[in-house]
């Protein structure tokens, strides 16, 4: 089967519009999927003798490939960074601070994370690294945000 020259400019822009709309809809496959409708539809024309076709879609290619990284890096890209930094913001569900130098007891293995009761509620703890089994009592040592840290007593 022989497409007509129409129908493989056509492939060529669908290519390419499949590869812009993957920076919309990140995944891989429709970019992918596009990447290789541009370079069948390059090899395809300059296999049938549509030569002149073959060599301005390869121009074409060699030019959309800067634009393509800097809609990436500027355009798109910005819809994507946080904006600012991250000063004085305060996680949604944070711990009381009140809560360092207080006891309790290990209710799962901390390897190096897992849940001790303190003050008669549970809390998801980390240690420092140091692996402490079930009912071994533990001491907070650090609270930011909602990350408790606790060492073995």
């Amino acid at each position: 089967m022989e497409f007509t020259l129409t129908v493989i400019v056509a492939i060529y822009l669908c290519g390419l519009l499949a590869m812009v709309i993957e920076l919309f809809v990140p995944g891989a496959i429709i970019g992918t999927t596009g990447f290789l409708a541009v370079l069948g539809s390059i090899i395809y024309a300059l296999a049938t003798g549509h030569t002149r076709a073959g060599v301005i879609m390869i121009l074409c290619t060699l030019a959309f490939i800067p634009i393509f990284f800097a809609m990436w890096k500027g355009v798109v890209g910005r819809w994507f960074i946080l904006e600012g930094d991250q000063r004085g913001f305060r996680p949604s569900r944070t711990i009381d601070e009140s809560l360092v130098g207080q006891e309790g007891v290990a209710m799962s293995p901390l390897r190096p994370s897992g849940i001790a009761r303190i003050n008669d509620r549970r809390y998801d703890v980390v240690t420092d690294g140091q692996m402490v089994e079930v009912g071994s009592r533990v001491k907070v040592v650090e609270v930011t945000g909602n990350r408790v840290v606790v060492k073995r007593l």
